[in-house]
C-alpha cells in the first residue's frame, strides 16, 4: 500500500468523479483507477461500486475511506510535528466558524503571525453540521462556535468568551432612546438575519419562539458582515454579538425577554496526540484568555 493510494481515494470521495479526482490529484484517469483497484486487490475487498461510471463506496470502502483520511491527516501532523521542533511550523490552519466568531479572528491572526509567521489561516464560516462533519473528517483542524449544542459533547471544547446578542438598527427612530428591547418588539422590525442552517439562527428562533413572535426575515445570509452592512444603509434591522455591535451609522439595543447569552468557544478533535496545527491553537488561545487578550475591550470593533 502507497500513501498515494489513499490520497486518490479520498480525492474520489470529495469529488465523486474518477476524471475530476484524477485531475485534483494531476495523473491520469487510467494511472488512478489502476491504482484504486491495486488497493483493492491488496486488501481482498471491494472498495468502490462501478458500472460505467463511479457510483460510490461499498459498506468496506467507506470505511478504508474513513482510514484513509486518518491517514492522510496523520502523516502531515507529522511533518508538522517535525516543523514544531525545528521551530518552524508552517503550512495552512483551516478553521470553521460561525459568523458570529468574527471579531475574534484578527486576534487569532496577530498571535499566529507572532509566533509561527509561516502558517497560513483559511476561515470558512459553515453551519454546525458541516462544522461538526469537517472536523470528523478531518477537513478541517479547530473551529470557533457557540459551545452550547449537545452534538458537541464529543469533541474537546475551550470556553473563550459569553456575550449577549444585541438588536442593531439604523440610525432612525425605531423603538425610541431605550438601550434595551424585547425580542417581540425586534420581531415587529423589517429584519435581515443569518441564514436558517448557520448555528446562531436556531439560537435566535428559540427566543423568537419563547415570545411566541417568529418574524419572517426579509433578507437572509450566511454573512454577518452582509446583514451589519444592511442596517448601516438604514434599511433594515439585525441582530448581532456584543462585539459585532459597535458600528458606525448604528444603534445597539441590548435584547432582553428573554436574554440570551453565547459561550463562544474553540472546539477540535480528542486525540492522542494531538494534531499539532490543532495544539499550537489550543496553545495560543490558552495563551490569550490566561494574559485577557481576550477581553471585550481588545477587540470591539469601533
Amino acid at each position: 500500500m502507497y500513501l498515494r493510494q489513499f490520497q486518490y481515494l479520498v480525492a474520489l470521495e470529495q469529488e465523486q468523479h474518477f476524471g475530476r479526482a484524477a485531475e485534483k490529484c494531476h495523473v491520469s484517469q487510467p494511472s488512478l483507477s489502476s491504482s484504486l483497484k491495486n488497493l483493492e486487490d491488496e486488501l481482498g475487498i471491494p472498495i468502490i461500486l462501478r458500472q460505467q461510471k463511479f457510483q460510490g463506496f461499498t459498506e468496506e470502502g467507506k470505511m478504508v475511506v474513513n482510514w484513509a483520511k486518518r491517514l492522510l491527516a496523520d502523516r502531515d501532523a507529522m511533518l508538522e510535528e517535525l516543523a514544531i521542533m525545528r521551530e518552524n511550523l508552517n503550512g495552512r490552519l483551516r478553521i470553521g466558524a460561525i459568523p458570529m466568531s468574527s471579531p475574534l479572528f484578527p486576534t487569532v491572526s496577530q498571535l499566529f503571525q507572532e509566533r509561527y509567521p509561516s502558517v497560513q489561516l483559511s476561515i470558512q464560516f459553515l453551519g454546525l453540521d458541516q462544522l461538526t462533519q469537517g472536523l470528523s473528517n478531518f477537513e478541517i483542524d479547530v473551529a470557533f462556535t457557540d459551545l452550547e449544542d449537545p452534538s458537541l459533547e464529543k469533541f474537546e471544547t475551550l470556553p473563550l468568551y459569553e456575550e449577549p446578542l444585541y438588536l442593531l438598527l439604523p440610525e432612525n427612530d425605531w423603538l425610541g432612546d431605550a438601550p434595551t428591547a424585547t425580542w417581540e418588539e425586534a420581531a415587529g422590525l423589517p429584519l435581515c438575519l443569518l441564514s436558517e442552517s448557520m448555528r446562531e439562527r436556531t439560537t435566535m428562533d428559540k427566543a423568537f419562539a419563547s415570545v411566541s413572535a417568529m418574524p419572517t426575515p426579509i433578507l437572509e445570509s450566511n454573512s454577518i458582515f452582509q446583514l451589519a452592512f444592511h442596517a448601516m444603509a438604514g434599511d433594515l434591522a439585525t441582530i448581532v454579538p456584543k462585539r459585532f455591535a459597535h458600528l458606525p451609522h448604528t444603534r445597539q439595543k441590548l435584547l432582553t425577554t428573554p436574554s440570551v447569552t453565547q459561550t463562544m468557544g474553540l472546539v477540535w478533535v480528542q486525540g492522542n496526540p494531538v494534531l499539532p496545527m490543532t495544539k499550537a491553537t489550543v496553545e495560543l488561545m490558552r495563551e490569550a484568555l490566561d494574559s485577557g487578550l481576550l477581553n471585550e475591550s481588545y477587540f470591539n470593533i469601533e
